[in-house]
């Protein structure tokens, strides 16, 4: 990683901190905002491959992986905003559902990691804490303010573990 990518990545995880905090402060005020992040974080991801894609990525080995992805992040992000004036049960469960989803592609990656004999214990982590906010937010459903506050920890901690991610020694794999 660039000394620039890790600027980045810092200045991202300490806005992140900044927005967890804000919406720990804004209490149930904050649930419409959580929505609101959410989708605009899918929909940019989904804009990034996209543009990805067109400008290198179709002549990659795989790029049309990356075109389909980028439609789908983007197609998820414009959902989620449509979310709005859908019951809060249900938009409650969508997010906790890709919370956990994202959870279990973790623990896979690190046992695909752990396989080939790479570092997995930190992503391992990752995923079992995301887990268990996606089952948090679940059991405290009918109370708006606590699943803001999970959800506003879960973003601090998150940002925290990007940090950590960041300055953390990565391994290069080498083919003999």
């Amino acid at each position: 990683m660039t000394i620039w990518q890790k600027i980045k990545n810092v200045l991202l995880s300490v806005s992140m901190i900044i927005i967890g905090v804000a919406m720990l402060f804004y209490g149930e005020k904050a649930y419409m905002a959580i929505i609101g992040l959410f989708s605009l974080a899918l929909e940019i991801m989904g804009l990034r491959m996209l543009i990805f894609y067109f400008g290198m990525a179709r002549y990659m080995v795989g790029g049309r992986n990356i075109l389909f992805r980028g439609i789908l992040f983007f197609d998820f992000g414009l959902f989620t905003g449509s979310l709005v004036w859908v019951p809060k049960g249900y938009i409650l469960m969508y997010l906790a559902g890709t919370l956990a989803f994202s959870g279990i592609v973790n623990i896979i990656g690190a046992s695909e990691a752990k396989r080939i004999e790479s570092s997995w214990k930190f992503k391992t982590f990752q995923g079992i804490v995301k887990i268990l906010f996606a089952i948090s937010c679940l059991i405290f459903m009918r109370s708006e303010v606590r699943v803001v506050n999970i959800c506003a920890i879960g973003f601090i901690l998150s940002a925290v573990m990007s940090i950590a991610n960041t300055f953390r020694r990565q391994q290069v794999v080498t083919i003999d």
